[in-house]
């Protein structure tokens, strides 16, 4: 039982809540009282960079919550002794918020490294994103009121907000040419390819009414293809001609672009390699393997690079971190709501 979190998911997260700077609504108290521990107290590191108790305990509310609500929406009791891979149901939320805590400020240590910090724009993209919060809960007493029995505040949830704009400097960065971040082009193209991500160019010669006739026309269509001198350039002159007007297109395997017969000898092709004529019940297709288009996988690649840094970074635990227990932490937020 296993969760990858992406820094994306995390973002989009944040941008339902994000908020700017200001004084807190009440005293806070709620994560401390849950779990014993005192808010501010440095909990763990992440490749030195200290993280406060409150920071970490945020995470966990929102795994214990997420698991809690799984359950109660599939009807099965909770138990957090229930064993898993890897220990038990209360050893993975304790995991999952780490991974959370410690993927944020790995995106904080690397917006350090280069050079990205909050600007006016971001800051008043902060205010802005506030406001519109604020309102939608009827006012900003009331939203501040709901944010602390999250056991958050404004400045705590402009710190949460904050990272996510630096994430998006990030990101910015990483797709300039050139730059620290940019990915190499077979880096990539290594990614796509493990992602599944295939892009072909295809010849269909329907069957209609007269199936022969199509299975004619592929017939001619392959025995120019196999006496052109170049590949490529004849292929794309019978594709203005054929039934598939699309052009090369780049699809992740099993996302249902093609019929699993095309794509499995899509699969089986080496870039610039032809077909041989397939049937279907479309009728007679020929497909040309292209090199892959990376277009679309920036994003995931991104990801991808993040949590790794994130699962690569040194984390140094306390012992209150140690000591720390999910399920007394669970049950006593659950008593407070």
């Amino acid at each position: 039982m296993r969760r990858r979190v992406t820094a994306l998911a995390l973002l989009l997260c944040l941008a339902l809540t994000a908020c700017g700077g200001g004084e807190d609504s009440r005293d806070q108290g709620l994560f401390q009282e849950a779990s014993g521990v005192e808010e501010t107290e440095v909990l763990l590191t992440v490749d030195g960079r200290e993280v406060p108790a409150w920071r970490y305990l945020h995470w966990l509310r929102r795994c214990c919550g997420q698991l809690r609500e799984q359950y109660r929406a599939a009807g099965l009791p909770l138990d957090w002794n229930a064993p898993v891979e890897g220990g038990t149901l209360a050893d993975y939320v304790k995991d999952q918020a780490l991974a959370d805590t410690a993927l944020y400020a790995t995106v904080e240590t690397l917006a350090e490294a280069n050079g990205c910090a909050l600007d006016e724009a971001d800051l008043a993209a902060l205010e802005s994103a506030w406001e519109e919060k604020a309102a939608e809960y009827g006012g900003e007493e009331a939203y501040l009121r709901r944010l602390a029995d999250m056991g958050l505040d404004r400045a705590r949830m402009e710190e949460l907000a904050g990272v996510g704009r630096l994430y998006a400097k990030l990101y910015d960065l990483y797709l300039e040419e050139g730059s620290a971040l940019a990915p190499a082009p077979e880096a990539l193209a290594a990614f796509a390819a493990e992602q599944g991500r295939i892009t072909v160019n295809r010849l269909l010669f329907a069957a209609g009414e007269d199936r022969e006739s199509a299975r004619q026309r592929a017939a001619e269509a392959f025995a120019r293809l196999n006496t052109a001198e170049d590949l490529r350039a004849e292929f794309a002159a019978l594709a203005a001609e054929g039934d598939d007007r699309l052009g090369p297109r780049t699809f992740t395997l099993g996302d249902g672009t093609l019929d699993q017969e095309l794509e499995a000898a899509a699969q089986a092709l080496e870039a610039g390699q032809c077909s041989g004529i397939l049937e279907t019940g479309e009728g007679f297709s020929i497909l040309l393997r292209e090199e892959t288009d990376c277009g679309g996988v920036e994003e995931d690649y991104f990801d991808h690079l993040l949590q790794e840094a994130a699962e690569n970074a040194e984390v140094r635990l306390t012992e209150s971190y140690r000591a720390l227990d999910p399920a007394a932490f669970a049950a006593r937020l659950t008593e407070e709501d």
